[in-house]
């Protein structure tokens, strides 16, 4: 008996992911999601690790806060409450540092039209979660029944994704300097000098210095700023280092680096610790198409 073997291959058009069957007359093309690029399928170094990814589209900024109140307006249309409460912003988290006058921050950040395109933060893991699901549903309400799924990277993805193809990029811009040839800087974050930071003989390591005088609007943001500000890495992907730290897969982490992270925690690799809502963490899906 003979038996008739169906073989894929994944090609990258324009935006689009070809799946062509090598049989004749059967061809599926998948369009970028509004607001994603294509990440292609490869191998890099991670952690001294080589590992594969397979191709995803990925949001091209985070998650914003006018993107994020819409998805909450859906919950709240749709009755749902429960999950209505369980994904709203805690704001009271602009307050947790005690040194800053944050009030309008907690009164303005997440509802105020002028904040719409910052990056939504102070948002749990569940909230981020469900988020994802509900772009799934959109998704699939508008295009039809479609095998795909919306979710948080894996943290190998996001890496992946973050290089831009560029091989052991510290940084998104591939170089290892956070400022380009104009001394303009390439991100947000938290710009140290000199006067910051000590050496603790002790403990033979260096430390912050408790109480510096930090000027954080010297890369161009006092805090978060508007998504896409700064210039995309090869791959159209905006903000993979700085602004909002962002969830993974993984849980009790998230990466890339904040508006108050130092320069060397918004590398690529750097990973922070993660046990809620925060000022300085956001979020952007990923979507994998699973096939017919």
């Amino acid at each position: 008996m003979k038996t008739n073997k169906i073989k894929w291959g994944i090609f990258l058009l324009a935006g689009f992911i070809v799946l062509s069957s090598f049989s004749p007359g059967k061809k599926k093309t998948v369009k970028a999601p509004d607001g994603f690029a294509f990440v292609p399928m490869g191998t890099c170094e991670i952690d001294s690790t080589s590992v594969s990814v397979q191709a995803f589209f990925m949001s091209k900024t985070e998650v914003t806060n006018k993107q994020y109140r819409t998805f909450l307006a859906d919950l709240k249309a749709e009755g749902d409450m429960v999950a209505y409460k369980k994904a709203l912003p805690d704001t009271a988290k602009w307050q947790m540092d005690k040194n800053s006058y944050n009030q309008p921050m907690v009164e303005n950040y997440f509802s105020h039209p002028a904040y719409d395109n910052y990056p939504v933060v102070n948002i749990s893991r569940e909230g981020a979660e469900m988020y994802c699901q509900w772009l799934t549903k959109k998704y699939e309400a508008e295009k039809g029944p479609q095998k795909c799924a919306f979710r948080l990277p894996q943290r190998e993805e996001w890496i992946w994704a973050a290089r831009g193809g560029l091989k052991l990029a510290p940084y998104p811009w591939g170089g290892p300097y956070l400022r380009n040839s104009k001394g303009c800087y390439l991100c947000n974050f938290r710009p140290l000098n000199e006067k910051h930071i000590t050496y603790n003989h002790e403990k033979q390591q260096y430390e912050l210095v408790p109480d510096a005088a930090e000027n954080f609007s010297e890369d161009g943001g006092f805090h978060t700023i508007i998504t896409g500000h700064y210039a995309p890495n090869d791959w159209g992907l905006y903000d993979m280092s700085g602004n909002a730290a962002e969830m993974v897969q993984q849980s009790g982490i998230v990466v890339g680096g904040s508006w108050m992270s130092p320069g060397a925690d918004v590398r690529i690799e750097s990973v922070a610790p993660f046990s809620g809502p925060a000022p300085t963490v956001g979020f952007r899906p990923v979507m994998t198409y699973l096939g017919e």
